[in-house]
């Protein structure tokens, strides 16, 4: 009996949310006439939307039915051979019905890790085996009887075999069936992919018990060409579900084909993955081998002369994504607009590294020997202009720090040019700067041209021009336009590896100073402070750039 309004509650909802009894009947959706080349032929298609049950997916049906059937799953560590969707509704059953998170799934070592990051991040347990990466339930030497001998041996281990436990088939006879048969009861053909066999086994002997002439197709891999979750024949004829009686066709599908049905089906709104792209491209095949053998009016329904059909959507695409991309054409996909911005500034951008003008001049001038982050704070212009008076004010010991910050200045040029060692340009600065000291703390670069740095800059600054950087540059919007973001950027790496630069930044490391990037709007400077940040330097940017703060220093009466 379903919930009331599909609403549940106490300490069973969840579990009772996972019975399907308790729920109403998964959705059958007639797909597009854009994806049924049929239509005009009087044939309607119809999608089960197994992805609907709350574990997304097809197999979560047999994992609950094995589950009940099983005793010792309650408390016991379950082992699967599975790497998708069985071991995952596994996992999330066992715990939604006893608390029981001790899952191992037994996975092939070609996986990728993010397939087993999925699997962790359910918490279930990869254990990886090698050779074959899909081995067959019959093979002596393989993962499943291996499996089998261990937990018949005694070990304390549940292994619930889903490709020949009868309770995995059951529960679509139990399950699947009854709901399609209930909802489309003029249904002609019946069609899914084919994994342990279980859904068209157990689906299909209930549909041909109410009605003996729906035709049951099955739809298999190519051998050699695999989509996740369905098998080749040849794998699954030695299957023990009683299917020979129930299979009336196969079908194969090319992996391509299976990908690109569960694109179209997906953009057309019927979320889907590659098995379930597979069922419908098994479906329109079988139709057209029918029309084109002249049979397709003895499928037809003798009252309507339609012929209705249903595929089985088992699976979504998100974990499969890369799939696409591999077997399919980029010229079916969209391109990515602006894709140059993938090749540069990949590092974090953060509003927490950007400082208006007078934050950056309380940190520069001001009392903070606090660090920029910790203190971001607006300050006043009243409090600003007292900070900065207060520096420049002519104390004999003002006097004689500045004495001897200018003479260890020319010494170590001096040196420099002894040695042949290039210098940063750090220009002399004008009579305005001779009392005006910048924080011993901050490094300011200055990303301005030299011209532009010559006519004005704040006392301390180095002169690290960008080339290429204009105030003009992009109409004044850098990152409106994503070639100029590439040049900036690009050439911000090429100025920050200049062995001048790189050596100022190591000392700037080495000291631990806050690195301040100044340019003409701030853009140029977001960008470099977020290099310079991935550089594992303190780093900040101005916010709209030198001209605001030129205005608030200027304002503090020092011009």
């Amino acid at each position: 009996m379903a919930a009331p309004n599909n609403v549940f509650r106490g300490p069973q909802s969840v579990a009772q949310y996972f019975d399907p009894d308790k729920s109403p009947p998964l959705p059958l959706v007639e797909i597009p006439n854009r994806l049924n080349p049929f239509r005009k032929d009087n044939v309607r298609i119809y999608a089960k939307l197994l992805t609907c049950l709350p574990a997304h997916n097809v197999k979560s049906l047999p994992a609950l039915n094995m589950l009940l059937r099983e005793p010792k799953a309650r408390d016991t560590k379950i082992a699967e051979a599975s790497s998708g969707s069985t071991v995952l509704s596994l996992g999330i059953i066992a715990r939604v019905l006893w608390g029981n998170g001790d899952v191992d799934a037994y996975v092939t070592n070609k996986k990728p890790r993010e397939s087993l990051n999925w699997l962790r991040f359910f918490g279930i347990r990869p254990c990886l085996y090698g050779g074959l990466a899909q081995q067959e339930p019959t093979d002596p030497a393989g993962i499943m009887r291996r499996l089998r001998r261990r937990a018949n041996a005694g070990e304390d281990i549940v292994y619930l075999g889903q490709y020949d436990n009868e309770n995995n088939w059951k529960a679509h006879e139990k399950w699947t069936g009854p709901q399609i048969f209930k909802q489309l009861p003029e249904i002609n053909v019946f069609c899914t992919t084919v994994g342990t066999g279980g859904c068209i086994t157990g689906a299909g002997a209930h549909l041909k018990s109410k009605k003996p002439s729906v035709r049951v197709v099955g739809v298999f891999n190519i051998f050699g060409d695999p989509t996740p979750g369905p098998r080749h024949f040849h794998g699954f004829h030695t299957c023990g579900f009683p299917w020979e009686g129930t299979v009336d066709a196969s079908i194969e599908v090319a992996s391509a084909d299976s990908y690109r049905m569960s694109m179209r089906l997906s953009r057309e709104g019927l979320i889907a993955g590659p098995s379930s792209g597979e069922a419908l491209q098994g479906i329109l095949q079988y139709i057209a081998q029918v029309k084109d053998a002249g049979q397709l009016a003895q499928l037809a329904d003798e009252t309507t002369g339609e012929i209705s059909c249903v595929f089985t959507c088992c699976d979504l695409p998100y974990q499969y994504m890369s799939g696409y991309f591999q077997k399919l054409g980029a010229n079916e996909f969209p391109p990515i607009e602006n894709e140059i911005l993938l090749q540069c500034d990949q590092t974090r951008h953060d509003e927490r590294w950007v400082l208006d003008a007078h934050e950056t001049m309380e940190f520069i001038f001001g009392t903070a020997n606090s660090k920029p982050a910790q203190h971001k704070a607006t300050i006043s212009t009243q409090s600003l202009e007292f900070a900065i008076s207060a520096q420049t004010r002519p104390s004999d010991s003002k006097m004689t720090t500045n004495l001897f910050t200018m003479l260890h200045s020319w010494l170590g040029r001096l040196y420099d040019d002894f040695l042949g060692i290039p210098h940063l340009q750090r220009h002399k600065c004008c009579s305005i700067h001779s009392f005006t000291q910048a924080s011993p703390s901050a490094l300011i670069l200055d990303f301005r041209s030299e011209m532009d740095f010559r006519a004005r800059h704040l006392p301390g600054s180095y002169c690290a021009s960008l080339e290429g950087l204009t105030p003009e540059l992009a109409h004044g919007d850098l990152f409106g336009d994503a070639n100029t973001v590439h040049f900036i950027w690009s050439n911000i790496q090429s100025l920050l590896d200049q062995p001048r630069v790189s050596s100022l930044l190591q000392g700037a490391r080495k000291d631990h100073r806050t690195v301040i990037v100044v340019c003409y709007n701030g853009d140029a400077s977001q960008l470099g402070s977020s290099t310079l940040r991935d550089r594992e330097l303190e780093a900040f940017n101005v916010k709209e750039g030198f001209e605001k703060l030129w205005a608030v220093y200027e304002g503090a009466g020092l011009v």
